[in-house]
């Protein structure tokens, strides 16, 4: 079975380290976009990662500890997530399910309007334990994340443990080393075949052209697995012949943002 579209959701945009997406890379400061996916199933929209918040957005000492002094990402008017559903005509109460590829606060901004509107939120397992070891812990802000996103509120988690289809078309692709339930999205579409949405598991298109493994591990020794991900993400695309996506790539994303009518 197959999804019927998807639209891209541009969220917020980040400058960051060329280091953070590529070991080695420097540390020249890139300019790159954060997207989610919306995806029209038989079961209903189907939202995949949420963005940066509001919250997040106007906390300036948080983005300074997160992303440096002069470096603050931006996003649009409002809620970021809502404005860009907005555009695709879609209301926050309309989602069937939201789907976080990890707990980094530029992927979690819109869970506690979607925990508000009743929208069931899957994840892996293996992330959230992580992500509230971190809050714990006290040390989420070292990694990243805000517990404010994904703590706190009355969200209906489904827990996920492994590669599972979850809608008609819709397949998550454990992919763990960037944090430790990282997990990437496959959408299978009638026309255009198969898309493979890599989320923080391959940044940049040079991840994927070098088979390089993400900048940055949440988790020490994570590097391995980072690897292995990489490999499997490759592996899949060569297998179903998919457009692969990396999470954060400003040009290839430019190239693939949907026609009209979304892609089918």
């Amino acid at each position: 079975m197959t999804a019927m579209r998807w639209y891209a959701l541009q969220l917020a945009t980040e400058f960051v380290p060329k280091s953070l997406s590529i070991p080695g890379g420097g540390p020249r400061v890139l300019t790159e976009p954060v997207f989610g996916v919306l995806v029209e199933t038989s079961e209903g929209p189907i939202l995949l990662d949420t963005g940066l918040g509001r919250r997040s957005l106007d906390n300036p000492d948080l983005l300074t500890a997160i992303y440096g002094a002069d470096q603050h990402p931006t996003g649009p008017p409002g809620e970021p997530l809502a404005h860009a559903l907005q555009e695709v005509d879609i209301a926050i109460e309309d989602i069937a399910l939201a789907v976080i590829s990890h707990l980094h606060l530029d992927h979690t901004g819109g869970i506690p309007a979607l925990a508000a509107a009743g929208v069931p939120i899957a994840i892996q397992s293996a992330e959230l334990a992580f992500g509230k070891e971190q809050a714990a812990a006290g040390t989420e802000v070292d990694v990243a994340f805000q517990r404010e996103d994904y703590l706190g509120h009355d969200i209906d988690w489904r827990l996920l443990d492994g590669m599972e289809t979850i809608a008609p078309g819709v397949t998550v692709l454990p992919t763990p080393g960037h944090t430790p339930g990282h997990q990437s999205f496959q959408v299978d579409l009638p026309g255009t075949g198969t898309w493979i949405f890599a989320a923080d598991a391959a940044d940049l298109a040079a991840n994927l052209h070098e088979s390089t493994r993400c900048g940055s591990c949440a988790a020490p020794g994570d590097e391995k697995r980072a690897d292995e991900s990489t490999r499997l993400l490759l592996d899949r695309a060569e297998r179903f012949d998919a457009r692969l996506m990396p999470g954060h790539d400003p040009i290839v994303w430019r190239a693939a943002w949907h026609p009209p009518g979304g892609h089918r």
